[in-house]
């Protein structure tokens, strides 16, 4: 060592050392304390997160049930309604007759129409011994295409036929019945066959 550092090193000042020392002590203090708030942030962050998933889970599990005790209400209003049918009318309302007819667009499948209905055969004879009623469904579908009138009657040849019309009391009827893309329905007419002839009719609109 040259004489100048020797001379420097001994003119350093008294307790450097030790105030180094203490403030390497004092930074890594400093510096636990800062990475303890930021793992105490993190898992606060989180914590949060998870909750915020746990909240829209169970939100969207809330939003599935109500969509399914709807679908519950309204199956019931239409048992309601078809049970209230069955009571002995005051006239005499025997042939055969669509008590109810729904149609709604099915949102999974733009392209279909999706329909309910009801035959029922009796009236005020319902709980009467009748033979059995065989025919067919028919569908008329009216609306806009394209900005011109739709006139579309359903099955068409070559579609899949629709399911028979074969009831002693009473026959549910549900499908889905395939339109024309970018038609707008505005009303489907369904009629029951027999032998060619008409016997009922009855129109509902989506």
């Amino acid at each position: 060592m040259s004489g100048f550092e020797v001379g420097r090193h001994s003119a350093a000042p008294h307790g450097v050392g030790a105030d180094l020392a203490s403030a390497h002590e004092e930074l890594g203090r400093r510096l636990a304390e800062v990475s303890a708030e930021r793992d105490s942030l993190r898992q606060s962050a989180n914590t949060a997160e998870a909750q915020l998933q746990m909240a829209r889970t169970a939100q969207a599990h809330m939003a599935e049930q109500v969509k399914a005790a709807e679908a519950e209400v309204a199956q019931l209003k239409e048992d309601l309604g078809f049970f209230e049918s069955l009571l002995p009318a005051t006239a005499d309302t025997s042939g055969i007759h669509v008590r109810s007819f729904r149609v709604a667009l099915d949102e999974a499948q733009p392209r279909a129409l999706h329909y309910r209905l009801l035959v029922m055969q009796g009236g005020s004879k319902a709980f009467v011994a009748q033979p059995e009623f065989r025919g067919e469904v028919q569908f008329t579908i009216s609306g806009n295409r394209h900005g011109k009138p739709l006139t579309l009657v359903l099955p068409q040849s070559g579609d899949a036929p629709l399911p028979a019309v074969r009831l002693t009391h009473y026959q549910r009827i549900e499908g889905d019945l395939a339109i024309p893309q970018d038609a707008e329905v505005r009303a489907v007419s369904v009629r029951i066959v027999q032998n060619g002839q008409v016997r009922t009719t009855q129109t509902a609109t989506p």
